[in-house]
C-alpha cells in the first residue's frame, strides 16, 4: 500500500515539474523509493492500450487455467493447486512446490482478460515501472526481464524473494519463494512457458 501512495505522489510530483527524469519520494517511516517519471509517463499509453485488449479477451475458464501450472518444479512435485473465480470467470490459479522442508516456491497466475482481470492488470501495471525501495527490513525493485518488466522483493534477514512478471500477453505471474533467493526465482521465471 505504501508503495502505491509513493507511485501516486511520484506522478502527482511529475506533473507538476515535468523537468525531472528521477524523483525519489519518502514515507512516513523515512524509506524511499526511487521513480523514473520519463518512463511513467510513456507507459501511461501503453497501459490504456494494453487494457483495451485485455478488455477483448475471454477469461480462461477454471480447468484452463489449472491447466496452465506445471505439474512439477525444480524437483518438487505440485501440491495445493487451489483456483478461484468470481462471478463464474476463472481468474487465479496457485500452487505450492515444496523441495524440502525448508524450501518452498508458491506459483501464482492470475489471468488479466476480460473486465476484472484488466482492472486488476491496471491495478498492477504501476509496479512493473522503473523504480527501487530500499529499507532496513527488504529491497523492492523493477528490472528487465524476457523483453518486458518485473519486479524483484527481497527480505533482508533471510532468504525470502518474490518475483513478479507479465507474461503470455494475459498473465501476471507472481513466484514467492521460501529459504530461495531472487536468481533461483528469476531462473524458474525462464523455464516456465505459461502461454
Amino acid at each position: 500500500m505504501r508503495l502505491l501512495l509513493c507511485i501516486l505522489t511520484a506522478s502527482i510530483l511529475f506533473a507538476c515539474n515535468s523537468n525531472k527524469d528521477k524523483i525519489t519520494v519518502k514515507d512516513d517511516e523515512g524509506n524511499k523509493t526511487t521513480i523514473d517519471v520519463k518512463d511513467m509517463a510513456n507507459k501511461g499509453e501503453e497501459m490504456k492500450n494494453k487494457m483495451e485488449e485485455l478488455q477483448k479477451l475471454n477469461p480462461l475458464s477454471i480447468d484452463e487455467l489449472k491447466a496452465l501450472m506445471p505439474k512439477e518444479l525444480m524437483g518438487a512435485p505440485q501440491s495445493n493447486l487451489d483456483a478461484v473465480s468470481m462471478a463464474g470467470i476463472a481468474h487465479t490459479v496457485s500452487a505450492d512446490y515444496e523441495t524440502n522442508d525448508t524450501t518452498k516456491i508458491k506459483v501464482s497466475i492470475f489471468d488479466c482478460a476480460g473486465t476484472i482481470g484488466a482492472a486488476y492488470y491496471n491495478m498492477q501495471y504501476f509496479g512493473l515501472m522503473n523504480f527501487e525501495q530500499d529499507n532496513e527490513r527488504e529491497y523492492t525493485k523493477s528490472i528487465e526481464f524476457n523483453g518486458g518488466r518485473a519486479i524483484i522483493n527481497c527480505r533482508k534477514d533471510r532468504n525470502d524473494c518474490t518475483f513478479t512478471y507479465f507474461t503470455g500477453e494475459r498473465y501476471l505471474v507472481v513466484l514467492n519463494g521460501d529459504n530461495v533467493g531472487i536468481d533461483q526465482l528469476k531462473q524458474v521465471a525462464g523455464n516456465l512457458h505459461i502461454k
